[in-house]
């Protein structure tokens, strides 16, 4: 290696120049990534971040295959011979969750230790088709939501990108709390077949990465399975504010009920920043939150129609596993209530109303069409709709310490998550979401590029600290 490898700082785009100059190998790339998830996965601060990876001779030998074809001239795209992790409800069948004392603390649910995907879920065979490297799975729900290992492991070195899902907030809030940029696309823009979704009607797959270069080449890959003709997101970013037009949410209306941590200074120093460096910002853009939406005849609840959803698309999902050891919801409750000491943690997930509330849960095609027309008139039509109708704003920025991504879920539209500062008690990095119609993603990735150019860096963990503060 020519070259050596900073995994906590390397983006994917620059080990895609290093593999261009001949100056490392995927072979190298790979060695120094398991490296990094030796180190601190299981050991050192024990992140936990990453449930499985691939036996090593497996990935050793995927590597060396696309070093050969970069050898030949054939290079699949611009990812070649990079790492990914994927996210665990994500089919891959070479990563198997096994149940074991060593690896207890990466189960979310002993329900599936040791289950084996039959074959690869839709969006990781483009991944592999496009030269991408599947360097493991990672870990579900915790704090923050449950793409939080995938965005923990980019955070930590452990991938240079990975790849969430999200129905609410799961793939950009875990990123804004990793200072990472995060891009939920829209709903049904991208094939998840092989993909364990809690509400077809709203979820999506989406990237995570350092930088908004490494995130728009991973999600023009994503998109590009459905729509091959579809432009790169990469010629939408652009070096200055010429062009964009943003509107802000009042901050005060949509913190979190006990979000202690303000910014709202630093909010309008951003407002401020952006208008200074020639942006068109529209200040305090009205749109309602959910609670102050009125509706007769139905539900503005976006909880009530995803539970609704939440058993058939479990159950669909488990047929994509051989021989599985639950084959519905029931089985599960049934599991989990058998097993209260492995499937139970007293602060994180003290029962399992969620899953209980799921299987009592119905609606009708009707109510369920009903049902969501209204949330869509709330949160697209009367929301994000009218403020680009009557502001003309590319896209709508809020903080995603909030419920912000109620609006995505509701309006189907994609939502993205942009690092933005850090709370001062604690040094948590906290986001804002950028939001704009659908399938107008480019405007979106616009955004973002300016504001990378904006904003600082981004602060680096130290993680080798952390696990000496842990061990005090």
């Amino acid at each position: 290696m020519d070259h050596d490898i900073d995994v906590l700082r390397a983006t994917a785009a620059d080990l895609a120049a290093l593999l261009n100059d001949g100056k490392t190998t995927s072979v190298e790339i790979v060695e120094a990534y398991l490296q990094q998830i030796a180190k601190h996965n299981h050991a050192g601060p024990k992140l936990h971040a990453i449930v499985s990876v691939p036996a090593i001779h497996q990935l050793h030998r995927v590597a060396k295959a696309l070093d050969d074809e970069r050898t030949r001239g054939h290079v699949r795209g611009p990812l070649h011979g990079v790492p990914i992790i994927v996210k665990a409800s994500t089919d891959i069948p070479g990563c198997v969750q096994y149940a074991d004392a060593e690896h207890a603390d990466d189960i979310r649910s002993f329900a599936f230790a040791e289950s084996k995907a039959r074959v690869n879920a839709g969006l990781v065979d483009v991944l592999i088709t496009q030269g991408l490297i599947a360097l493991g799975k990672a870990n579900l729900t915790a704090p923050g939501g449950s793409s939080t290992g995938s965005a923990v492991g980019v955070a930590a070195g452990f991938s240079p990108i990975s790849l969430g899902t999200e129905t609410s907030g799961s793939l950009t809030t875990p990123a804004s709390r990793a200072a990472l940029y995060a891009l939920k696309l829209t709903p049904g823009s991208v094939c998840m077949d092989g993909v364990w979704q809690v509400a077809a009607s709203f979820d999506s797959a989406g990237g995570m990465a350092k930088s908004v270069l490494d995130l728009a080449l991973l999600s023009t890959v994503l998109l590009q399975q459905k729509d091959p003709g579809r432009p790169s997101l990469v010629d939408a970013m652009q070096e200055d504010w010429k062009g964009i037009s943003v509107g802000f949410v009042d901050i005060e209306l949509w913190r979190l009920p006990d979000d202690g941590h303000g910014h709202a200074r630093e909010y309008q120093d951003a407002i401020d920043q952006l208008r200074e460096s020639g942006a068109n910002v529209v200040h305090l853009v009205c749109i309602t939150p959910p609670e102050q939406w009125r509706v007769e005849g139905g539900t503005r609840d976006v909880d009530d129609l995803m539970r609704s959803q939440t058993r058939a698309g479990y159950e669909f999902y488990l047929r994509s596993f051989e021989d599985p050891k639950v084959r519905s919801l029931q089985d599960t409750i049934a599991f989990n209530a058998a097993n209260p000491e492995t499937e139970f943690d007293e602060v994180f997930c003290p029962n399992q109303n969620g899953l209980l509330k799921a299987q009592d849960m119905s609606m009708s095609d009707e109510e369920t069409q009903k049902n969501l027309q209204i949330c869509k008139q709330w949160a697209a039509t009367e929301g994000v709709d009218k403020v680009v109708a009557e502001h003309g704003v590319d896209a709508i920025v809020a903080p995603c310490d909030s419920f912000f991504a109620g609006v995505g879920v509701g309006a189907r539209y994609p939502l993205a998550s942009i690092p933005f500062g850090y709370v001062e008690s604690s040094g948590r990095p906290c986001g804002l979401h950028v939001i704009a119609k659908a399938n107008e993603e480019d405007k979106i990735v616009r955004f973002m590029s300016v504001w990378e150019r904006m904003r600082p860096p981004r602060t680096v963990s130290d993680l080798d600290s952390l696990a000496r503060a842990l061990r005090a």
